[in-house]
This record gives C-alpha cells, sequence and structure tokens, in this order.
C-alpha cells in the first residue's frame, strides 16, 4: 500500500485563539489496495496532556493505517483501518511504545465496519465527561529540553522553564478540568508565536503541552534578598543563587510544588546554622546532587535504588551512607543513611552549572506543623531570620505537592512517602466499590477518593492537629472531588473521636460516615494494595506508633485475622503502661521506666542511664505516677518499646522528630559485631486469654546484658528478637485459622531489619508473604484503608 503525505488545514481551538492550523495527515493513495478491517478503540488511563494522539498518529502511520484520534472527555478513541497484519502491529505496540508520561489503564478494542479514511488525523476533541479524566503528574524535565537549557543554539537556552510533553509540572498546575492550559496556572502566559507553533504542531514533541512557553511568554526567575529587593533576574540569578549557597548562605527555591529551603551540604557550619535557625536539632535533611556519580561520594547504589533515583519520577531516595561520607556530619546525624534525589527542574540543574560537584541541602520549607510554603509574600514574612536569599519565579502553585520519599526495604521499593511524581495516578483496585473517601488519620496524613476500580490517593499533607494544616486538608479534599468527579457516598474515618478528620468526616458525611479502626485500615491498605480478591484473609501484621483500638487503649502491636469486611484482633504485643500518655512519646526514658518498674526495684531503676528534660524531678514524678496509676495510659504499641529499647541503651534520650528514636535505634543495629540472643515469650492477656508477646521479659532481657556487650549489639538483638516473636506468633495464629498468607504494614514496617527477619520467618513457615508495593505501610496509606472499607461496605460478604 503506498503511502501520501500531505498537509491539511482543520480548524482546532488553541490557547491564543488561532483557529486555522495545519494538521499533518496520512492519506492512502486511491490506486492501492483496498483495506477490508477497521478497529474502534476507546483508551482509558494518563493518556491526555502526555503526547499521547500524536504518538498515536505516528504509530499509525509506520503501519500505513488510517482513521483518527481524539480526545472524549476523559479518554481517547482511536479508529483504525488497513491490513490485518497492520492493525495487530499497532493494537501490540500501542501500549509497548507508549509516551514515557502515559498510564494506560484499559484499552477497549471493537471490530467495526470498515469506512474507507483516506487519511490518518488528529482531529479536534469532542466535549465529553471530564470528571475521570486522569491528570498527569509532575515529572522530571526530560534529556532532550535538558539539552535545550544548556544548548547556546537554543532559544530556550538557560531558560528554567522548558519543559515538553514528556516532562515538567502537570498536576501543580492544575486549577480546573478539563486539563487545557486556559484551566491551569499557564493561562497567565499567553503564548508567543514559535510556541504557538510548537503547541499546535502534531509532529513537534510540545504538541498540546500545556505548561509549553519560552523566555519570551513564560514566567521570570528572580533573586531577592531576604526582603523581597530584586538582586538579579533570570539566569544570573540562578548563577548568583548558587555562588551564595558555596559561600555558605541560606536560600529559598522555589520550585514546582512548593518552595525548598538550600544550602551546601558540604560545609558544617551552614548546616549547623540551618538546623539553629529551623529548630530542628536532629530531623535529617535531603540532599541534592547533579547526577549519580557525585551521589556515589557519599552514599551507596544498587541497581535497584539507581533505578529509582534515576527514573523521571525523581523521588528522594534513602540510601546507606557511604565509608568516606563526604557530606557534613550534621546532614543525617546518627543516622546510616541519607535521603538523596537528583534535579528534577530546569531551575535545580541550572544551580549546578557552575559547581557541577555540589550537594545541596534541599529541605522542605514548612515551619513545623504547618503546610510547605507555595506563596512569595508569604516566604519572605515567614522565613524572616531563616533564609538568606529567595530564588522565586510568578508562575502559581495551584496544588502543594511534595517530594516523594523512597527506601528499599528487602531490595523492594517502600513508599515512605507517595507524592509527585506519582499523585494523581489513580491506584487500580481488584474490584469495584462505590463512591467513597477516606479523610486518613492525623499524622502525615493523605486523602483518598474511589470508585469503580480506581482510587486516588492524595499528595502528603501532613499533621493535621495544626489549624493551617487541617485547612489544607480540607481544601486537598474539594480539590479532590472536583478533579475526578468522585461524589463520595460514604466517608470514612478513623476511630480516635478527637481527631480533627474524624471530626470533618462526620460533619461532611453525617449518617453516612463509616468510622475504621486505625489499624484495620492499615491491613485493608495491604490488601488492596496486593489487589487480593473480594473474598481473601489473611493474617495482618500492623506495627505502628499509636493507634486508637475498639476497646477505647492504644494499639500499636498488632497481629488481627482480616477481610475486606472485618477483622478479629487475635493476638498483639503485651500493654505497657505509658507514663504522661504523649510525654511518653516525646521522652522515651518514660517508657523505659513504664516497661521495667514492674520488674525492677526503685534503686535498680535508679540506676539505668535515664535522661529527662527536667532531670531528677522527673524521674520521680514518673516512679509516683506508675505507683498511683495516675496519667497512665495503656498501650501494645511497638514504635513505644522500640524507643524504650534506645533510652535503655543510651541511643536516644528524647524525641525531636517523629520516629527518631527508633531510626537511631535501627542506626546502631546496623553497626553490631556480634550477636546476642534475647528471651523470646508469650503469655496470655486479659479475660479471654489472648496469646501476646512479652516485651518485659525482652527490655529485661536487654538490661542483664548492658554492660557485657555493646549497645550495637542489644539494639540489634532487641530488633531480632521482637520481630522473631511477632512472626513467630504470626504464623502460629495463620495455621490455626487455616490461612496461608501473612502481611506486614504500619510505620515499623521500614525498618529493614525487622521486616526482613518477619518476612523471612513467614517464608521458611511455607506461608506467603505481603508487603506494600503502591502506598505507604505508615500512616500515609491509612486514608486508602479507609476509602477500601468504606466502598467495600455495601457488599454482601463472600
Amino acid at each position: 500500500m503506498e503511502i501520501i503525505e500531505i498537509f491539511e488545514f482543520s480548524v482546532i481551538s488553541s490557547p491564543t485563539g488561532v483557529n486555522q492550523k495545519a494538521i499533518l495527515t496520512t492519506k492512502l493513495n486511491p490506486k492501492s489496495s483496498m483495506q477490508n478491517e477497521a478497529r474502534l478503540l476507546h483508551v482509558t488511563g494518563t493518556v491526555q496532556g502526555v503526547g499521547f494522539r500524536p504518538f498515536v498518529y505516528r504509530l499509525a502511520k509506520a503501519n500505513g493505517l488510517s482513521g483518527y484520534v481524539k480526545n472524549l472527555g476523559n479518554h481517547v478513541e482511536i479508529l483504525v483501518e488497513g491490513r490485518r497484519d497492520s492493525l495487530e502491529a499497532f493494537l501490540e505496540d500501542l501500549p509497548g511504545k507508549k509516551p514515557p508520561l502515559a498510564h494506560i489503564l484499559d484499552i477497549r478494542t471493537n471490530d467495526v465496519p470498515f469506512s474507507a479514511h483516506s487519511e490518518f488525523s488528529i482531529v479536534q476533541s469532542e466535549t465529553g465527561d471530564f470528571r475521570d479524566s486522569i491528570i498527569p503528574p509532575d515529572t522530571a524535565i526530560c534529556e532532550a529540553c535538558r539539552g535545550e537549557i544548556f544548548d547556546p543554539g537554543s532559544r530556550y537556552y538557560h531558560y528554567p522553564f522548558t519543559v515538553c510533553t514528556n516532562c515538567g509540572p502537570r498536576y501543580t498546575t492544575v486549577q480546573n478540568l478539563p486539563y487545557d492550559r486556559k484551566h491551569t496556572t499557564m493561562a497567565d502566559f499567553p503564548l508567543c508565536g514559535e510556541c504557538e507553533l510548537e503547541y499546535t504542531d502534531p509532529l513537534n514533541r510540545r504538541y498540546h503541552a500545556q505548561p509549553v512557553c519560552c523566555p519570551e511568554c513564560g514566567p521570570v526567575i528572580w533573586l531577592s534578598d531576604s526582603e523581597g529587593n530584586v538582586l538579579a533576574k533570570n539566569y544570573e540569578a540562578i548563577e548568583r543563587a548558587s555562588e551564595l549557597l558555596c559561600r555558605g548562605s541560606i536560600l529559598s527555591v522555589r520550585g514546582f510544588g512548593g518552595f525548598h529551603i538550600a544550602c551546601s551540604a558540604r560545609a558544617e557550619g551552614s548546616v549547623r546554622e540551618l538546623r539553629k535557625r529551623l529548630g530542628r536539632p536532629a530531623q535529617p535533611f535531603a540532599v541534592m546532587a547533579k547526577d549519580t556519580d557525585i551521589v556515589e561520594s557519599f552514599a551507596g547504589l544498587d541497581a535497584t535504588s539507581r533505578e529509582i533515583l534515576s527514573s523521571f519520577r525523581r523521588p528522594i531516595t534513602v540510601l546507606p551512607k557511604s565509608e568516606n561520607f563526604a557530606l557534613a556530619e550534621s546532614v543525617s546525624p546518627y543516622l546510616h543513611n541519607i535521603g538523596v534525589m537528583l534535579p528534577y527542574t530546569g531551575t535545580q540543574y541550572l544551580l549546578f552549572d557552575r559547581v557541577p560537584d555540589a550537594v545541596y541541602v534541599m529541605t522542605s520549607a514548612n515551619l513545623p506543623g504547618k503546610p510547605m510554603l507555595i506563596e512569595n509574600r508569604e516566604v519572605l514574612g515567614r522565613l524572616e531570620g531563616i533564609a538568606d536569599f529567595h530564588l522565586l519565579h510568578n508562575r502559581v502553585i495551584a496544588n502543594r505537592n511534595d517530594d516523594t520519599v523512597i527506601r528499599i526495604v528487602n531490595g523492594q521499593r517502600a513508599f515512605i512517602r507517595r507524592s509527585r511524581g506519582f499523585v494523581p495516578e489513580p491506584i487500580e483496585l481488584p474490584f469495584e466499590i462505590e463512591a467513597s473517601l477516606g479523610v486518613g488519620a492525623e499524622l502525615n496524613t493523605t486523602v483518598t477518593v474511589a470508585k469503580g476500580n480506581r482510587a486516588y490517593l492524595s499528595q502528603y499533607i501532613g499533621n493535621t492537629s495544626h489549624v493551617e494544616t487541617f485547612k489544607y486538608h480540607s481544601e486537598v479534599v474539594r480539590h479532590l472531588v472536583r478533579l475526578t468527579g468522585i461524589e463520595p457516598e460514604t466517608w470514612a474515618c478513623d476511630l480516635h473521636p478527637s481527631f480533627s478528620t474524624t471530626r470533618f468526616a462526620k460533619r461532611e458525611g453525617g449518617e453516612n460516615t463509616l468510622q475504621v479502626q486505625h489499624h484495620h485500615a492499615h491491613i485493608l491498605a495491604l490488601m488492596a494494595d496486593n489487589s487480593l480478591p473480594p473474598g481473601s484473609k489473611l493474617i495482618g501484621i500492623a506495627l505502628d506508633g499509636v493507634g486508637y483500638g475498639a476497646d477505647g487503649t492504644v494499639w500499636g502491636g498488632e497481629i488481627f485475622e482480616s477481610s475486606y469486611s472485618g477483622y478479629e484482633r487475635l493476638g498483639h504485643l503485651l500493654p505497657q503502661p505509658m507514663p504522661g500518655g504523649d510525654l511518653a512519646a516525646r521522652t522515651p526514658a518514660r517508657m523505659t521506666l513504664g516497661i521495667l518498674s514492674g520488674v525492677l526495684s526503685e534503686n535498680e531503676l535508679n540506676k539505668l542511664p535515664l535522661s529527662f528534660p527536667r532531670g531528677g524531678v522527673e524521674f520521680t514524678a514518673v516512679l509516683q505516677q506508675l505507683e498511683r496509676g495516675v496519667n497512665v495510659v495503656q498501650g501494645s504499641s511497638t514504635g513505644r518499646v522500640l524507643d524504650a529499647a534506645a533510652a535503655l541503651l543510651g541511643i536516644c534520650s528524647e524525641r525531636t522528630y517523629e520516629g527518631e528514636p527508633a531510626m537511631k535505634l535501627e542506626s546502631a543495629a546496623k553497626r553490631s559485631a556480634r550477636r546476642v540472643e534475647l528471651p523470646i515469650s508469650f503469655t496470655n492477656y486479659g479475660v479471654f486469654g489472648v496469646p501476646v508477646l512479652d516485651t518485659t521479659e525482652l527490655l529485661l532481657g536487654a538490661y542483664e546484658l548492658f554492660g557485657t556487650y555493646s549497645p550495637e549489639d542489644l539494639a540489634f538483638a532487641v530488633e531480632e528478637s521482637l520481630a522473631r516473636g511477632v512472626s513467630e506468633l504470626a504464623v502460629t495464629l495463620a495455621r490455626k485459622k487455616g490461612l496461608d498468607m501473612v502481611g506486614l504494614s504500619g510505620g515499623v514496617a521500614y525498618n529493614e531489619h525487622i521486616a526482613g527477619c518477619i518476612a523471612e520467618t513467614v517464608n521458611e513457615a511455607g506461608l506467603d508473604f505481603l508487603s506494600h508495593k503502591r502506598v505507604p505501610s505508615g500512616d500515609g496509606c491509612i486514608s486508602f484503608g479507609q476509602a477500601v472499607a468504606a466502598g467495600f461496605s455495601g457488599k454482601p460478604a463472600d
């Protein structure tokens, strides 16, 4: 069949109102042989704003097919006509060779009558139902665009906002649907003539790339001092910013979804000063390096972590420190690992232009408990006394979007935070559910809306006990509902009556509100994450800090028999006294006293190497609390047991950030040189004699060996015995119930030693071990589990 390329003029819409546009089409030579088959395809997924239609055009052309491709609101329709072998080749390559940002969820193909189209065209989109449209996530600048910003001959030379259909901001620019430029923050920047030509040329990689712009028509970047006075613009601003960073200054840098605070990660003085100004004495900072060669000078990379770090999603990847750690020790103090990311914006790459071996601290610009800053004006006010200079631009950030954080646990990707680069991509469910919305818990909160077989997990929100963060949470709910078009029939929330998210869900959902126990939400998220079908049951292990239990006490070391419709608490850690409630989380020594006060004398307790903020006065007060049972909460928390061990071994005496004692305990365990056996014992607890792991005996064993073995050896032993005890109990309960799957969720699952030990024990018992794959193990998955519970609640149990 002979192919003729021609240009035809068609009427299309464009951001500048230009109506006439040359559409490149592929025409069949009328003298060629007659075609005899046709296929009509409907493609759903992330197929808009990612160069999918021009890709389809080129693929059809390569296979000598006629027909058309067009957007129909929430999906793309393709008609292809031609010989059978050509059609089959097209259908095979469509998913296999798709653009890098496209994500196909479903292709429905039907045989249709041959209609003798003489050409293949990209035709004008039709108005349709945009409610199920999938907005692409923000992704790193592609190699082609990066090449242009470093090419002196390119009109994009040194322009930091250079993008195309294969890269750049998407979700953070979207204000409404359909996803057209006029509904994004790029509406403030009308296209110039040259950008208009690229935007409307189907063979150009900037065809219908909504964020496309250039120095003539796009956003502007500038450097200001702490008072907002402009010091430089354009590339000169970036060049001077990099010089200031290398000289020891602290800067705020505006990105896709918010601000970073940056300083040189090689300068101990700068990092310590940043900690002082932020009031973060020990919380690890993420760093950014130009490429993996520089990363390998201070961190270890294997094939898996290299692939994740370098992917177009560009997450912060938690890596082990190298032996010759070439950065300031205060970047990630007392930890064996460090969060690392590569540049993902043009601005970030240009910051390395003159200093390619630089490494910058890049930490989210937010005050404790508050959302990340996104506006120039608020940065100038709230970062007064923190940032010396500001690298600003004038593109509005429609949606905050913090960096994704990933850790490799037992060779597998584990989300600590799922945000930029992934949101708002849907998570496919193993079955269809009714429209639902999960509001999350309180810490590390996310929101999930779900309907049918798709769940949309929001970006990281944070601690909703703070008023500003809760306001942000409400904004995310409204925006996610608007973008997805999912009006929830059922709202789901935590059991905790004091959570602001619980009150919010009850106010919005009224009688259609379902309260889901915290740890059951964890296990439900795990089940759906692993695509378990509706009738599935498993033994779910949920290990975390605290969660409100069905009996009104604190839970956090749970073993459930779980299904999508309910759970039974089969076992747990021995409940321990938590003197002072939340104070026991902030001062780990309180937990140590709580656990050991029943087995050691006051004189022995006095000799423990414990530290209290108020010294001996607080020590005495805690003992009196325990003796009298005043303001003492009972809890089965795994996190608090690890905290108590960290305090007992002198590894961490104060928690200054979430998870600090347990993280330092894990890092200490990494340095262990000898293996130590600690007791693993079980007892029956409560009226019903529920089997529990005795954590008092575990900690007492560590106490008795303290001084004989190093803190590092005992740290390893505590983790090992805790993991073995939990997994052995879970295996026993699985066999008793006749179940063949055991899964792990909760924040403790990020501990590679504990998670690996549990997985090994389960697998050695001949059972299947499940861990999270697509959502976080921590509280970032709670909203997902809640939404699954709410959407599933109307289904009959299998």
